[in-house]
């Protein structure tokens, strides 16, 4: 029998590094990797001008000085905002970054990112993603993953070696990840972790297909254990330092 727990444990930073500097900034993803973190999973919206930035919400309100809707702002506009103050003084003045920024940002300093698609304005939008992503020479690096399955279907067209993470909330979805999975190899499915405490046996059906198995959001070394032995490879952290010593002990 294939021995999952042989493999090392991937740790993926949550928003860069989301509960050490403002979450989706360039201030995020350098505090992820002063940590160390080797893999970093971001989210993504899209301006209204089609450029696609790093931003979780829908609306500014909670992350900026901004109000109203992210894609009723030029990324001008969005660059004009402060992201950082909400969060600390000393990040003051950071600002909302494109996934253009992003990607020189990590290129050479990461194995791997995970652009969770949150919006976008029309189909277009999704072809630009992938396009940024292919012509910043980081497709080898990069999953897209998101709850829109539609949304990703999109960006695949854009390149055969396009990898996907369909994002799973319920259970009932598992079938048709699974048959998404097969059809894409290199596909992962990203489960809510909770989902896989309460039923160990969702993760091991997919590894029984061949299929890697992501969670999010695991901020404990004792639940990351559990999830490890059902057959969990990928983990997404708000807590990293904490993750990677458990990682690295557990190797």
């Amino acid at each position: 029998m294939f021995d999952h727990t042989a493999e090392t444990p991937e740790i993926i930073a949550h928003r860069g590094y989301g509960s050490r500097a403002p979450e989706n900034t360039l201030g995020a993803i350098e505090a992820a990797l002063d940590a160390g973190a080797r893999s970093i999973e971001f989210d993504l919206q899209v301006a209204a001008c089609g450029t696609p930035v790093l931003f979780h919400d829908v609306n500014l309100g909670r992350t900026t000085n901004g109000v109203g809707p992210v894609r009723r702002r030029t990324f001008g506009q969005l660059q004009a905002l402060d992201a950082g103050k909400w969060f600390s003084a000393d990040f003051e003045g950071e600002k909302l970054p494109s996934l253009a920024q992003a990607l020189d940002c990590v290129r050479g300093r990461v194995d791997r990112i995970y652009p969770e698609v949150k919006g976008y304005r029309e189909l277009e939008d999704l072809d630009r993603m992938a396009r940024i992503v292919i012509d910043g020479d980081m497709l080898r690096q990069t999953t897209f993953i998101g709850m829109d399955w539609t949304a990703l279907d999109r960006i695949s067209r854009q390149d055969d070696a396009v990898s996907l993470g369909y994002i799973v909330t319920d259970p009932e979805q598992l079938p048709e990840a699974l048959e998404r999975c097969q059809a894409r190899p290199g596909s992962i499915i990203d489960f809510d972790h909770r989902l896989v405490l309460d039923d160990p046996g969702l993760a091991a059906r997919a590894r029984s297909q061949g299929t890697d198995v992501a969670v999010w959001t695991v901020n404990t070394p004792d639940e990351a254990s559990a999830l490890r032995s059902a057959g969990v490879t990928r983990f997404t952290t708000d807590e990293v330092e904490l993750l990677m010593d458990w990682s690295r002990s557990s190797a």
